[in-house]
Order: C-alpha cells, then structure tokens, then sequence
C-alpha cells in the first residue's frame, strides 16, 4: 500500500519572550533531553497505531478465504513510515481481498456498524463490488465493525470482520539539530544564552491531504504570537545573551484544521517548557 507523501515546506518565524529578546533553540538540547522524555512520545505515536484498529478477522466456514484491507485520507509527515489512521469524518477505503477465481466475479455485501446493507442502497452490496468507502465516526474512540459476505454463483460463501477506531489528530514537535529535524523534542527544553535552533511541527491524522489546510496558533505564556507567514511549520528560537539563568517560559500550538467545518475534533494541541541554563 502507498502512503501519501506530503512535501514540508520550511519557513521561519520568531517569538518574543521577555521585552525586545527573542527566541529561537540550541543544540545543548540532546545532552539535557532525558531518554526516558523522547521514549515517552515515540511510544505514545505507536499506541495509538497499536489501539487503533484490529487485524481483519476471517470467519469460519468460509468456503474460501477472504481478507479486508484499508486506507485512510488522513495526513502523515512524508517521511513517516507507518499507518495513516481515521480521524473523526474522514474518508476510510475498505478492500475485499477474496481467495476465488475470477473475484471480479462475485456479489459482495458490505456491512457497517450492524446496519444492513440493504437499507443503504446498491452501493453496499453488488457484483463485483470489492472496493468501498465509509465516513468515520463524527467522534474520536469510536469503533466500526466492518464486515463483508462474498458468494459465487455456484453458492460458495466467505466472509470476514474487521474493526477500525476513530483516533483524535495528534501533532509534535521535533527539534532541529544535524540537519536534519528527526529528534523528537521532550516535554522541557533547556538552553544557554547564545544559542540558536528551531522546532519543526509535524502533524499526525488530520482530515486534510493539503498541509496549507493547517492553521497554526502559537501562544506565548499566553500571549498569541502573529504570524504572517505562509509556510509557518518551523519556529526558531533564538536565546538572547542578557536571559537570566533559572527563567522560563511556556510556549503552546493549536494546530486546526481550516476546512473541518463544524469538526471540533479535527486539532491538536502540543506544549513545551523553555527554561535558560548556564
């Protein structure tokens, strides 16, 4: 199966944290950054793919074997290598993968969350009907049960079940460092005067495949930054030199998506804490 490749444009933009000094990162990060911090997000990332749907199930006394497979529209950073999940009203295709000669051959019924297919129109159940879409649940944490009955016109049957759970958008931040923006920032990040870096923002399942369907509002303490840039993904932060060690300061992102329309559910939220060290 093919992921979608999202092409992340690079763009830079600057926060203020006290009066006229400015931030944007440093490298001292990975020495600071405990492990036991980058496991816990990289470990959150995989429980949500783990939790997220069940293998498809091939039922007993199938008369051949028959398999469902499926793909969401969500967003991926491109270079990621695992699976796009259902966020709340996207679009999930299912794949009926029958063990049969000729499966073009076959009338095949699909059916959603124990609704019949026959109240749902044609579209759910015909002959050579292998391929079909369903909108995810409106909500986050919900589960569809999938399943599809496939017959010959000798009368021999199959059938499988598969269960897919809507999971919430999810964003993080990854800091720049080697050059490249691979590291998987921790929830504290630590940084002497004089330094320079920046953080990158990737988002996971959005209901969007345009990633300038994004908006991205930072916050400062509590203060909205504005941002006029297009390409708004990487945020310097430069540690001015008359910073006083021992201060710090919060900074939050609500990344939302602008076509979810009245999707409440289609953002996601990411803090960190910068804190100034000798």
């Amino acid at each position: 199966m093919k992921y979608l490749l999202i092409k992340i444009f690079i763009v830079s933009i600057i926060i203020t944290l006290v009066g006229s000094v400015s931030f944007s990162s440093a490298q001292e990060y990975l020495e600071q950054a405990s492990q036991a911090d980058l496991d816990q997000i990289e470990s959150a990332i995989n429980a949500i793919t783990e939790t997220a749907f069940r293998q498809s199930v091939v039922e007993t006394g199938n008369d051949f074997n028959l398999d469902i497979i499926w793909k969401a529209n969500t967003i991926l950073p491109y270079d990621y290598s695992g699976k796009a999940l259902p966020s709340p009203l996207s679009f999930i295709t299912l794949y009926a993968l029958a063990d049969a000669p000729n499966p073009e051959r076959l009338i095949y019924t699909w059916l959603v969350d124990d609704i019949s297919s026959n109240k749902d129109g044609p579209e759910l159940q015909g002959r050579g009907k292998s391929v079909f879409s369903v909108t995810a649940f409106q909500t986050p944490e919900f589960t569809h049960e999938i399943r599809v009955f496939v017959q010959d016109d000798q009368g021999r049957r199959g059938s499988a079940t598969l269960e897919i759970k809507t999971v919430s958008p999810e964003t993080y931040f990854y800091i720049f460092h080697n050059d490249n923006y691979n590291n998987l920032s921790p929830d504290v990040l630590r940084f002497s005067p004089n330094r320079e870096s920046s953080l990158m923002v990737r988002p996971f399942y959005f209901n969007t495949s345009n990633p300038a369907n994004l908006e991205y509002d930072w916050r400062f303490d509590g203060r909205k930054e504005a941002n006029s840039s297009p390409r708004p993904e990487i945020l310097p932060i430069n540690i001015g030199s008359n910073l006083v060690p021992g201060m710090s300061a919060n900074l939050r992102l609500e990344l939302k998506n602008k076509k979810a329309g009245q999707n409440i559910y289609d953002r996601a939220t990411r803090t960190t804490e910068i804190k100034i060290i000798k």
